[in-house]
């Protein structure tokens, strides 16, 4: 059957104002749907983050409960070299016992082997780390580099955290100020007075019954996942690995720290100037900074992980840094 004139003529393309209209329509729908994709997908990171550092709290714990004591901040090596960070020790009791039953802890006498926590000098751990990305040592918000680059002539791809154990705060009868800028010497101030601070071998590492202010009222573990800047605002990295990745902890007899922080500067205080955060060799004070908005999470003594709004009180931050100051808490 023919159709009639009259319905050959309805039968027509669109136009170029209506493809327009069409195409104006759908790029505002994009545009009001993308910030909620955003914030649903960054809820989702901050849930990540908020578990992997709920696993390191556990995994401390579990430490804990198997040594008696949870691990030092940092330590020297048995050999006298450097040794490793408490990240290491806590390897098995986050599922990566394959990486750690690898490892000599001891160290081995001759070539710089000694150096148990330096992943160039020390080619047994840093080949038993090699390439593996630790997820649970990475904020996923993170735009850091996951792994170094190279040291020298070793082109090895280990962890950089973004995560940082608490070695104490401001005010600590502990504290000493090491001023800035020396050459490889600590710069800022060095504090013990938290639950993972750089001890000396043959000096007990900290137990629950230490922490006299209430496992609930201080932290073990938080951020530094996001930039610092400098007065030109360039990003610089404030992670407090200072490139030795996640394996290397202290040497006995040396105050300089890698893997944990004095307590100094407000949180998401991004100055690099300040120092203690971008001094040329070491600073100790690298900040709390996090990619998420307003605040960082942090694993608390008891295992719980807390989100602490960057407004948050300095004393109060110095506070829950310290295990036995002894101060009154205010709400944070």
């Amino acid at each position: 059957m023919l159709l009639s004139p009259s319905l050959h003529r309805a039968r027509r393309a669109f136009t170029l104002i209506e493809l327009l209209v069409v195409i104006a329509i759908i790029a505002i729908l994009i545009g009001l749907l993308l910030p909620a994709v955003q914030k649903v997908r960054e809820a989702a990171a901050r849930a990540k983050c908020t578990n992997n550092l709920k696993q390191l709290g556990l995994g401390l714990h579990n430490y804990h409960d198997t040594i008696q004591r949870f691990p030092a901040g940092g330590e020297g090596s048995a050999l006298g070299g450097h040794g490793v960070s408490w990240m290491v020790h806590v390897l098995p009791h986050i599922e990566q016992n394959n990486i750690y039953s690898k490892m000599d802890l001891k160290g081995v006498s001759g070539g710089n082997q000694e150096h148990t926590g330096i992943f160039y000098l020390n080619n047994i751990n840093g080949a038993a780390a090699n390439g593996a990305t630790i997820s649970t040592f990475l904020c996923p918000s993170t735009t850091y580099d996951a792994l170094n680059a190279t040291a020298g002539t070793c082109p090895l791809g280990l962890v950089r955290p973004t995560y940082v154990g608490i070695a104490g705060g401001v005010g600590h009868q502990s504290a000493i100020d090491y001023g800035a800028n020396q050459m490889h010497a600590p710069s800022g101030i060095v504090s013990r007075g938290g639950i993972l601070p750089l001890l000396p071998r043959d000096q007990q590492a900290k137990r629950i019954a230490s922490i006299t202010d209430g496992t609930s009222n201080t932290m073990m573990v938080s951020e530094q996942s996001d930039w610092c800047r400098n007065s030109a605002k360039a990003k610089l990295d404030g992670r407090s690995d200072h490139g030795h990745t996640f394996l290397m902890g202290g040497i006995d007899g040396d105050n300089r720290t890698w893997n944990i922080t004095t307590l100094r500067y407000a949180i998401n205080n991004r100055t690099w100037e300040n120092v203690g955060v971008g001094d040329t060799f070491y600073g100790q004070n690298k900040p709390l900074v996090s990619a998420h908005t307003g605040g960082v999470n942090a694993a608390m003594g008891d295992g719980s992980v807390r989100f602490l709004r960057d407004s948050i009180d300095l004393q109060t931050l110095y506070d829950l840094a310290n295990r036995d100051d002894g101060n009154v808490l205010k709400d944070f």
